[in-house]
């Protein structure tokens, strides 16, 4: 497979009445190209590459999912406030204290569902929970000797936790799979058209793109693939 074959592909792809082209249809020129490719006379070298390319596909799926969540979890203010009482709770866990309710104004055991919910998105196991939270505190307290006050972005660990539960939140709400229905009612469109708007401004998309990833996700989410990044 030479640089010209490649070059050749994304030409072919750009012939048509589409405004732009998106990494699948060039995959597909890819593939169909291997059929009549005078240099691969073998069949198992074009499995090979075929497999290639299906290794390709499935890594892309992982990276375009992995962007939609982010950009349904990327409200900060949303990402602050679950943030802060994660580390309530925390504080409280790892201090042998309670939690005082905001609504009812009772003191509460640590609620451990949030923690946990939270923790597993990144793979803490329960037997490394305890560790967790005092290497968070610790690192807070650390700060604080410095006169710094913690924000969630200085730990990637976290942040990716925050970003995977807000998600799990909200994606329900946002309703993704109501997109490849024709019926979209004005409050779900709304809240599409904000994602829309954070895969533009933060992941480099166009108007067109950001549509047809967020149709793209979507199928998956109506076929039940869900599987997110907490690796």
């Amino acid at each position: 497979i030479s640089p010209r074959y490649i070059q050749d592909k994304i030409s072919n792809s750009l012939v048509g009445e589409q405004p732009c082209i998106n990494p699948f249809m060039v995959m597909n020129e890819l593939e169909a190209g291997l059929s009549h490719h005078s240099l691969i006379s073998r069949e198992e070298d074009r499995k090979r590459y075929k497999d290639l390319l299906a290794m390709v596909r499935e890594e892309y799926e992982d990276i375009v999912k992995n962007e939609v969540q982010r950009a349904i979890a990327a409200d900060e203010e949303a990402i602050s406030r679950l943030c802060g009482n994660y580390i309530d709770n925390v504080k409280a866990y790892t201090q042998k204290e309670k939690v005082r309710n905001p609504y009812t104004g009772q003191d509460e055991e640590p609620d451990e569902r949030l923690m946990r919910s939270i923790e597993e998105k990144i793979n803490i196991p329960e037997s490394r929970k305890d560790d967790f939270r005092r290497e968070i505190m610790n690192y807070i307290g650390a700060l604080a000797v410095e006169g710094k006050t913690f924000d969630y972005r200085m730990n990637e660990r976290l942040h990716k936790a925050l970003e995977l539960k807000l998600f799990e939140d909200q994606k329900d709400s946002i309703k993704l799979t109501s997109l490849v229905s024709t019926v979209v009612d004005k409050d779900t469109q709304e809240k599409i058209e904000v994602v829309k708007s954070r895969l533009i401004r933060d992941f480099g998309y166009d108007e067109i793109s950001a549509t047809d990833v967020l149709n793209y996700v979507a199928s998956i989410f109506a076929r039940g693939d869900t599987k997110s990044q907490e690796s």
